[in-house]
């Protein structure tokens, strides 16, 4: 199992190969034998991939390689959470701000953040113009594993691109908000964000100017935050 595992791994573009092997494989591996519980074991695989600098992407293809060994239709959602779950544990020590799959901040936090700007705001202006809000929508997909695995690796890629101090918060399933300071190069850094990270994982970024007051953006949040359903 263990040498199916890391040549289908290899095949997918795992790199360097001889940094795979980790103990949390070989409990992996022992658990899909023997037809035990995994979940355990995906979080400490995710945690070890973490701890050796492998990225979210990469450590989820690792284990779609397994699941592919396994002879899974696609990896159970219930295991990609913990391993998604184990890597985020490792660089962010969990607490109730942040999201446990993606590692984002939660929509609970971004409304105190929200509430600190317009506290801050100047009080001749009606609404805060100091920053604005982007609004990120992840495309539906049918398949939730391709779903989840986007959603994740997407809000590891934003927490790279934003790093002057930006809140990126999960509003939902698969929209993510981002409170930035209104600066000169908003405009441009949008613009890089939807012809870059936006193109390559199926999303779409728009800016929104905060409401006047606090309490219609706390509506807006809730409305962007719900799930859409056809009709």
């Amino acid at each position: 199992m263990r040498h199916l595992w890391c040549q289908r791994s290899r095949q997918t573009g795992w790199n360097p190969p001889d940094d795979w092997w980790t103990p949390s494989v070989e409990t992996l591996c022992a658990a899909a034998v023997e037809r035990t519980d995994m979940e355990d074991g995906c979080v400490r695989f995710g945690r070890a991939r973490a701890r050796s600098g492998v990225s979210i992407g990469a450590t989820l293809d690792d284990f779609a390689a397994l699941s592919d060994v396994v002879g899974w239709p696609e990896p159970p959602r219930r295991l990609v959470n913990a391993v998604a779950r184990g890597w985020v544990e490792a660089g962010h020590p969990q607490d109730g701000c942040r999201d446990p799959l993606t590692g984002l901040c939660t929509a609970a936090y971004l409304s105190t953040r929200l509430g600190e700007v317009y506290q801050a705001a100047d009080p001749n202006a009606p609404y805060a113009t100091n920053h604005q809000l982007l609004v990120l929508a992840l495309d539906s997909l049918t398949n939730p594993w391709r779903h989840t695995a986007r959603l994740i690796v997407l809000g590891y890629e934003l927490r790279r691109f934003f790093s002057g101090g930006e809140t990126i918060a999960l509003l939902g399933r698969g929209r993510i908000g981002v409170l930035a300071p209104a600066r000169d190069d908003l405009a441009e850094r949008a613009h890089d964000l939807r012809f870059g990270i936006c193109a390559r994982h199926g999303a779409h970024a728009s800016t929104v100017t905060l409401p006047e007051t606090y309490e219609e953006t706390l509506t807006f949040l809730d409305d962007i935050g719900e799930p859409r359903t056809s009709s």
